[in-house]
């Protein structure tokens, strides 16, 4: 992709900080949703039932196995922990990288299929969704891998690429359910309708390939079956993506634009490059009356976009899906104006430079104003990385240079200070797995840990042996009443236990931030709205 020595050093370099920023990202402590996962992948791995799911002993309905697979075969390796838990679904993040590259050759060529995975690689989302683990960041993946070979099955007519396509349908279904199914539907059966090829869609192989897909994801269906009946079944095809998209499950405001200003952030830095080729690609196609090499980027993206935006539950994580064929889109133009110069490559050029230098001024900030005490290392990385960056802007006469590696050489360096320095101060400040280790640490034995008055699942991954939920208040009650026994709760939580006729032993307060709303850490005066005081009690 580059070609001369220069080029080719700096992106191996920026290649090696970032690899560095995605491994340290592997130790940083779950959160929410991630650790709930995680919680998941630790009853699986310690109970050996990889069918029949449970979260902290109560049957689960929520999500499919194929995460949970994955975390428990991290843990089989180098046992539980953060690290082990990440690792297998980095390294599928990785391989995706890769189908990314094999999708954009298949439907253009090798350049613009390395631009693709560059883009990826380097961007907000891949590094953010590969720290905190979501079930969608090893589902676009396999959707990835699912466009790439039914892509060649278009193509080539080649049976096994039918057989691999829908096959890669089925795990990413086993992700997260039918919305793995959906995405490469829209995307393939928009391209052959739009090309006129109805009578193919007939083909045996497409059939046979649906069932290739069902005997993948049979066994989120049979585990669902086992515990919840009719029930699980119908949730796991309807109330949990229907009914969260109509708000019949899950009751939210919808926002019209919400994910246009959430791709802004999410695929920064070339989230405006992104919308700037959805105009060519847009003009191109009224202009040529839709004649066109590929319809892939155009029904994968747009249709499923539509959807998401007019949809009543709005997760960011919920666009994952589409962004690698949201990365061929810009690839591809990118490539275009790379290659024909012009007004287009100026723009394309002067829009890049701005964004880089606002992201510049933003790491700035943070290390002056808000993260004062970073490793001497981090200011070592600024200076080099301001210093390459004007080398390029002042002496590279090679167009894709001055487009791609400034916004990557940022980059880099903020996911490397995000993923080494700053998330981990950050997600450190959470109480539940301070109280979960220091009760791991210090307890007898025969001591068990319960959690009253807290939703999330932080507490059930990093304790050992495993707290136990306590959801009936007269239950607490008897907890309370017996002597050894540990207790953690929230503010609210400690006034009803301090109403009991029991007086802890010990009682340790811990300043608890919530990452619900992890953006407010980076402005110091509005981190208040993210403390509170939780609570471990021993009696």
């Amino acid at each position: 992709m580059f070609e001369f020595k220069p080029g080719k050093i700096v992106f191996f370099a920026i290649v090696a900080v970032a690899l560095v920023s995605y491994v340290a990202g592997l130790s940083v402590d779950v959160t929410r949703d991630a650790s709930k996962y995680a919680t998941i992948s630790k009853e699986i791995f310690q109970h050996g039932n990889y069918i029949n799911l449970t979260i902290h002993g109560d049957a689960y309905d929520q999500k499919p196995p194929l995460l949970f697979w994955l975390g428990a075969l991290g843990f089989s390796i180098g046992g539980i922990s953060n690290f082990w838990f990440k690792l297998p679904v980095l390294l599928v993040v990785f391989a995706g990288f890769y189908w990314a590259f094999k999708l954009g050759e298949s439907l253009y060529n090798k350049r613009i299929g390395s631009i693709t995975s560059f883009l990826m690689a380097f961007s907000l989302i891949y590094s953010m969704y590969s720290m905190d683990i979501h079930t969608d960041t090893p589902m676009q993946a396999f959707i990835t891998l699912a466009l790439w070979q039914l892509s060649e099955f278009v193509k080539t007519k080649k049976t096994i690429h039918s057989i691999i396509g829908f096959g890669a349908v089925g795990l990413a279904m086993l992700c997260k359910g039918p919305v793995g199914a959906a995405i490469p539907a829209f995307a393939v059966i928009g391209h052959v309708l739009l090309k006129k090829d109805t009578q193919f869609l007939f083909d045996y192989r497409w059939f046979l390939g649906i069932l290739i897909a069902f005997v993948v994801v049979s066994p989120a269906v049979i585990g669902l079956w086992n515990q919840f009946g009719w029930e699980g079944i119908r949730f796991f095809i309807w109330d949990n993506n229907v009914g969260r998209i109509s708000g019949s499950y899950v009751k939210a405001e919808n926002d019209p634009v919400f994910y246009v200003h959430t791709l802004l952030y999410l695929f920064l830095p070339w989230s405006l490059l992104f919308f700037i080729a959805a105009f060519y690609e847009f003009r191109f196609l009224f202009k040529n009356k839709f004649k066109t090499h590929e319809f892939f980027t155009l029904s994968g993206i747009w249709i499923f976009f539509i959807i998401i935006n007019a949809s009543k539950s709005q997760l960011p994580n919920y666009i994952f899906g589409i962004v690698p064929l949201i990365a061929v889109l810009t690839a591809k133009w990118i490539d275009n104006v790379v290659l024909a110069e012009g007004r287009r490559f100026a723009t394309f050029v002067w829009v890049q430079a701005a964004i880089t230098f606002l992201i510049w001024i933003f790491i700035l900030y943070m290390v002056f104003f808000v993260f004062t005490n970073l490793a001497w290392f981090n200011y070592v990385l600024i200076v080099l990385g301001i210093g390459v960056t004007l080398l390029i802007y002042s002496f590279s006469s090679l167009n894709l240079e001055k487009v791609l590696l400034p916004p990557a050489i940022v980059f880099s360096v903020l996911i490397f200070m995000l993923n080494t320095s700053i998330y981990p101060e950050m997600f450190g400040l959470q109480a539940p797995p301070q109280a979960a280790r220091y009760f791991s640490n210090h307890a007898d034995k025969e001591a068990r840990l319960f959690n009253y008055d807290y939703g999330q699942y932080e507490l059930f991954f990093y304790s050992e042996p495993q707290a136990l939920q306590v959801d009936d208040d007269d239950d607490i009650s008897a907890i309370a009443a017996k002597k050894g026994n540990w207790i953690f709760t929230t503010e609210e939580g400690l006034v009803k236990l301090q109403n009991l006729d029991y007086e802890p032993d010990t009682t340790i307060r811990y300043d608890h931030y919530s990452m619900r709303n992890a953006a407010l850490y980076f402005y110091p005066k509005a981190r208040g709205k993210m403390h509170k005081y939780m609570y471990l009690l021993k009696y």
